[in-house]
């Protein structure tokens, strides 16, 4: 009887594996610097990530890129390896998936998060409350590092939560705006999670009281498109993954095992070097197997 059962085991396994292969979707955009931009700029103007961009342009010149120069965008990805529903932040990426529109194409936000000091929290968690132009109630902890602080900052400008908030469960961290816009796409907070105000106020409106919020944390992904294998890397903001190399590469050799990719396709040398680079793009590593 167990031997019987042995290809449907197999079977389900196969396509267990080949379910984690997350689709890759967006597409790569290029700008070309107009004088006086910095990098911040050209990040701010098209709602992404600061950290994202630079690390996607590393031979760029961050505060005085020549004019002219063509600067790629952080706009392909693939989706994180888990539910299509709610809200969805994976943390190293610094990106927000928003599913309650549409699961199959989810709207994506740039964000900022908690620093190694105060990281952001990962877990499964339900919008807990919801606050337009909060109060912000200065934690002791904040308040030792600057005394200057007051008790409690009013809304307004000056607020670092910006006019919307939502509470992520029942926690003290929240989703928020910013009067920061520099801090989009960087380790700056102390666990919240922030977005530009514009981002945050449409969020806000479309989020209902109870709606899902996933937290995760996952710096390499891999994910596939028109029968080809892609791998997309992010640093790795709080060193939880210093193994991701490997890891990766006996992910691989367990997908290959169950059909799911083609083994010899695969450059172990590009993906040791693409997590090592950690440029936040998927970049196209080998093939999968056909389906027969």
């Amino acid at each position: 009887i167990a031997v019987s059962l042995l290809p449907l085991l197999v079977g389900a396994a196969r396509e267990q594996a080949a379910a984690s292969l997350q689709p890759v979707l967006g597409a790569p955009r290029v700008v070309v610097v107009e004088q006086g931009d910095t990098l911040l700029d050209i990040a701010e103007r098209d709602g992404l990530g600061f950290r994202q961009v630079v690390n996607l342009n590393p031979e760029v010149d961050i505060w005085v890129p020549p004019a002219g120069t063509r600067v790629e965008l952080p706009t392909e990805y693939i989706l994180p390896n888990a539910p299509r529903e709610g809200l969805l932040i994976n943390l190293p990426e610094m990106r927000l998936y928003d599913f309650s529109v549409d699961p199959a194409q989810p709207i994506v936000l740039s964000v900022a998060i908690g620093d190694a000091e105060d990281p952001s929290p990962v877990g499964e968690f339900r919008v807990g409350g919801k606050r337009m132009n909060p109060h912000w109630n200065v934690p002791e902890s904040i308040r030792a590092e600057n005394p200057a602080l007051p008790a409690v900052v009013p809304p307004g400008p000056e607020n670092p939560l910006g006019d919307r908030w939502l509470t992520i469960g029942s926690s003290s961290y929240g989703i928020h705006g910013t009067n920061n816009v520099w801090s989009i796409g960087r380790i700056a907070t102390h666990g919240c999670i922030r977005l530009y105000n514009d981002d945050m106020r449409a969020l806000f409106d479309r989020t209902n009281l109870g709606t899902r919020i996933r937290l995760v944390y996952q710096p390499v992904k891999l994910g596939q498109r028109d029968g080809e294998l892609y791998l997309e890397a992010h640093r790795d903001e709080y060193d939880l993954a210093p193994d991701a190399p490997q890891a990766t590469l006996v992910e691989l050799i367990v997908l290959d095992a169950l059909g799911v990719v083609d083994g010899s396709s695969i450059d172990h040398d590009l993906v040791r070097r693409v997590i090592q680079e950690a440029r936040g793009a998927p970049v196209r590593i080998g093939r999968l197997k056909p389906v027969e």
